[in-house]
């Protein structure tokens, strides 16, 4: 059995981590935006307080020195800011002073920007102020803002998508256990439901109502297994009945008109009573009242004692039934079982072959498994038909013509027993030009005495 996929939970999954991401992509850009921002108001708030405390100074020592040359060249002298370069300019812009730096290794780092704005309008008219200043800090701290963005947001999916794979598989949990109690209900366990967590949500509500179905079919199904056994035990008394008088009455001398009605009643009888009897047996497997009980055996010595009866019954008909192959083929099986079974299939080749025909019956080990063939010279099996003749009450076009008085049951309940002992039954063709029915058993070792996974076998040609 193969494991089940879980396709929706990984589409849950998806569909949550997908929503988590835009979520946070949005987020994240509209963070890194404003922090982008923020930097940069931060650095222009710094370059307009150091413009505005250079020309605060101007205008202090221009009360003293009176001149604006001479107060800018003592101001050059006293001036330090360490990152940045002030220089004055003329008002024809030309090259006047600059503020000296605290060592040669204080310059602006590149890349710089450069501001050029009024020294003072009504003091010093035309005179400017020149400002390098590096923005490798503003830089840098940008680039490591979307170093974080890069790393934050696949971390960020990652334990979305995680999350969202352990949420859904807690959500997806009682669908899980429905399912696994749902594949577990069969013909033989009816009486299963499924496990309903809370009764009161979608998914309880659900189980609610395919417990109530379930009910109501293993109702619909008891009351016909109840109507088949009892119709069956009830038209089985009076076959055996009229079929016993039939017998009775042709031991004793009859006219031969007579005897020739009585015959006839009595191979309709044989068949209706006959066909009693597989309607009975299938009942009682449909409602789990046969129990196969399984132990080691040799089925090489069920088989031989299983035929014995049917060494007259071929001669009768005129068709060989011989042994071919008798090997001793350890198993676990059910001795009463296996007796149906041969019968079965004994009484389908014999059917299905004419006067002079012939049929083997083989017993094989073959690779640790015990194998039954019965092969007939008849009129064999239609490719088309051969995955349809275990099917209940299917009979092929040739099989009707040549027995029209088949019940199409025979290999429904060969298939049964075959199930009941995980063994696997095939028809195909064999060497003689009829039908090769084989049932392969699994090994001593493997077999467990319950049923197994073997096909459902149904019914006869």
């Amino acid at each position: 059995m193969t494991s089940p996929s879980p396709r929706i939970r990984r589409r849950l999954t998806a569909w949550y981590a997908g929503s988590v991401f835009v979520l946070i992509l949005a987020s994240v850009l509209s963070m890194r935006a404003i922090a982008r921002r923020a930097l940069s108001v931060q650095h222009e708030d710094s370059v307009q307080r150091a413009i505005e405390l250079v020309r605060s100074f101007f205008r202090a020592e221009l009360s003293e020195y009176q001149r604006i040359d001479a107060t800018l060249a003592h101001i050059s002298g006293e001036l330090i800011f360490a990152g940045m370069e002030f220089e004055f300019l003329r008002p024809d812009s030309s090259f006047f002073s600059k503020a000296r730096l605290p060592n040669p290794s204080s310059q602006p780092r590149p890349p710089a920007r450069i501001y050029v704005v009024p020294l003072e309008q009504k003091l010093a008219p035309g005179w400017k102020l020149r400002l390098t200043v590096s923005v490798a800090d503003l830089m840098d701290a940008r680039r490591h803002i979307d170093r974080a963005t890069l790393v934050a947001l696949p971390l960020a999916v990652a334990l979305a998508a995680l999350a969202g794979w352990l949420v859904t598989g807690r959500a997806l949990r009682p669908v899980g256990m429905m399912a696994d109690a749902a594949e577990r209900i069969g013909a033989g366990t009816m009486g299963t439901r499924l496990p309903v967590a809370d009764p009161n949500d979608e998914l309880g509500r659900l189980g609610r109502h395919f417990n109530a179905l379930l009910d109501r079919l293993d109702g619909a199904l008891a009351q016909q297994r109840r109507f088949l056994a009892d119709a069956a035990h009830e038209l089985r008394t009076p076959l055996a009945r009229m079929l016993g008088e039939a017998e009775s009455r042709l031991a004793s001398p009859a006219a031969p008109e007579d005897r020739a009605s009585l015959e006839r009643i009595h191979e309709d009888l044989r068949r209706a009573s006959s066909l009693v009897d597989e309607l009975m047996q299938l009942a009682r497997a449909d409602a789990g009242t046969v129990d196969a009980v399984i132990a080691p055996a040799f089925l090489d010595d069920v088989v031989s004692d299983a035929m014995s009866p049917w060494h007259a019954e071929a001669r009768r008909q005129g068709v060989t039934l011989e042994v071919t192959a008798l090997d001793e083929a350890p198993t676990r099986l059910d001795p009463r079982l296996i007796h149906r079974m041969v019968g079965v299939l004994l009484h389908n080749a014999l059917r299905y072959t004419p006067q002079g025909g012939r049929v083997e019956v083989r017993v094989m080990c073959r690779d640790d498994h015990a194998v039954l063939e019965v092969e007939d010279s008849g009129i064999g099996i239609a490719p088309e038909d051969r995955e349809r003749v275990f099917e209940r009450f299917f009979r092929g076009s040739a099989a009707r013509h040549r027995s029209p008085e088949g019940s199409g049951l025979g290999l429904a309940i060969a298939g049964w027993i075959a199930q009941q002992h995980g063994a696997t039954i095939s028809s195909g063709e064999g060497i003689l030009g009829g039908a090769l029915l084989r049932v392969v058993f699994p090994c001593a070792v493997q077999q467990t005495s319950g049923a197994s996974t073997a096909p459902s076998a149904a019914s006869q040609r």
